[in-house]
């Protein structure tokens, strides 16, 4: 579970500085407030208390987006090299002084009932790692696991999580050698090395925290996971999609030959090239989805290729048609991508989506929070939605600790606080108060004639 995320000096997020000479960052966090209702949506961790949903609103351009693109850069820069990556203009350019300063990234998560707090700060003009650092979080303090200062080449370490003196030895000669190689994280370098020994599992499974349990999607994003849930018979998928008013009623795999799976390719030796993928697992199987145009294609390989290749075919109730995935709706189509969310048997797993409300209905966006948080109710999984959606924003569905503003502030940086920072009655039409700009992080117009000039209105 993501507990807190901090962020500064990345796109709308500022680089500001205390008294002291410490950087103070944006922080955005799930942990539980005051509020009482929906008690059932609150784990406990510890002394912790973590929430399973979260929303966050703002007008355009107010920041939401680059919350969410924070999260995702973190984690890519977690999992790959610096080296290449297209990162070089993302520091918070309202302040050009900031190009040379440091970019700062930490997360809060849980791993099992351990609490883990793991940063870093990189210097984006020059792809370049300044620091980082990694710490379990336990009942009354922070327990070091690792610091280190690149430019410096300072490090510490607690030698006493390490079993044997060859694991010590090893850790100091890794971490010399990490700190002469600034453009990846000491985790990636673990992971890319394959230092798999018990001493090492903890740095493995926080790595594999990053790229299997936290899950960022996008309005572009097209999440493959959702379509292997109609490789078999799900009634559930059927329900969900019922109860959602896609229209849809049951599903088809339609087996089909190769000979008919060419002819949805203009050069048959590209169609070749999926047909004889040979790469299986460990069970002498692999499965794969494929999407050429508007038809998504499940195929089944051995180690001699593609054995038997399925169509997904939609039905419609007394519709004696079937239809293919991309002859449904754009809202449809979102639905479907997203069923991942709601249906994953995961243990564990955050998913971050911005702008979930594209191309649903109002009603459609509010169903679909609600369906996955009375799925998740026996489930370890969380989710952080962007949204317009004002109706959402009901005390009825949501905790007040569950809905975030995103709001500009006069120099362009982005500030982020919650519905708690407001005393409100829990019988306040939220909605109602945030689009008269109550609660801020809504869009101010200025009038039309005072921009345009009345001539300019009225006369040609």
């Amino acid at each position: 579970m993501l507990m807190r995320f901090s962020v500064s000096n990345f796109l709308s997020f500022g680089y500001k500085i205390n008294e002291a000479g410490e950087t103070v960052p944006t922080e955005y966090h799930l942990y539980a407030g005051r509020s009482e209702q929906h008690k059932e949506r609150v784990l406990n961790y510890r002394e912790r208390r973590v929430l399973k949903f979260s929303s966050i609103y703002g007008a355009n351009a107010s920041g939401k987006t680059n919350l969410i693109r924070a999260i995702g850069t973190g984690k890519k820069i977690i999992l790959n090299t610096m080296e290449e990556a297209p990162l070089g203009d993302k520091y918070c350019r309202n302040n050009l002084a900031n190009a040379d300063k440091p970019t700062l990234f930490e997360y809060e998560f849980t791993i099992g009932d351990r609490c883990f707090a793991y940063g870093f700060t990189v210097r984006l003009k020059d792809r370049a790692v300044l620091s980082e650092w990694l710490y379990e979080m336990k009942s009354a303090e922070e327990c070091v696991i690792f610091e280190r200062l690149v430019e410096e080449d300072r490090y510490y370490f607690d030698e006493e999580l390490f079993c044997s003196r060859e694991s010590r030895e090893q850790f100091h000669f890794f971490l010399k050698d990490s700190n002469r190689i600034n453009t990846t994280l000491l985790l990636y370098e673990i992971k890319r090395r394959n230092l798999e020994g018990d001493d090492f599992r903890i740095f493995n499974k926080i790595f594999d925290w990053f790229k299997y349990k936290l899950v960022v999607i996008y309005p572009e994003t097209k999440i493959g996971a959702s379509y292997f849930l109609f490789g078999s018979d799900n009634e559930n998928l059927v329900s969900i999609l019922k109860y959602l008013d896609t229209g849809i009623t049951g599903y088809d795999m339609r087996k089909i030959n190769e000979a008919a799976f060419k002819e949805y390719f203009s050069d048959e030796s590209l169609a070749e090239r999926f047909l004889r993928k040979s790469d299986v697992d460990k069970k002498g199987k692999l499965e794969s989805i494929l999407r050429i145009g508007k038809t998504l294609f499940e195929l089944e390989y051995d180690e001699t290729g593609a054995n038997e290749i399925s169509k997904l075919m939609f039905l419609h109730g007394a519709d004696e048609g079937q239809y293919e995935y991309g002859e449904e709706s754009d809202g449809t189509q979102r639905l479907i991508e997203l069923l991942d969310v709601i249906l994953n048997q995961g243990e564990d797993k955050v998913f971050v989506i911005d702008e979930l409300n594209r191309s649903l209905h109002p009603q459609m966006t509010i169903k679909f929070v609600e369906t996955f948080l009375k799925f998740s109710e026996k489930k370890m999984t969380q989710l952080i939605i962007t949204t317009h959606e004002s109706n959402l924003m009901d005390l009825n569905i949501l905790r007040r600790d569950e809905i975030w503003f995103a709001e500009k502030e006069k120099n362009n940086d982005t500030s982020l606080y919650t519905l708690e920072k407001f005393k409100i009655r829990y019988d306040k039409v939220v909605a109602k108060d945030y689009l008269a700009g109550r609660y801020g992080a809504v869009p101010v117009f200025q009038d039309f004639e005072y921009v345009w000039g009345r001539d300019s209105i009225w006369n040609d």
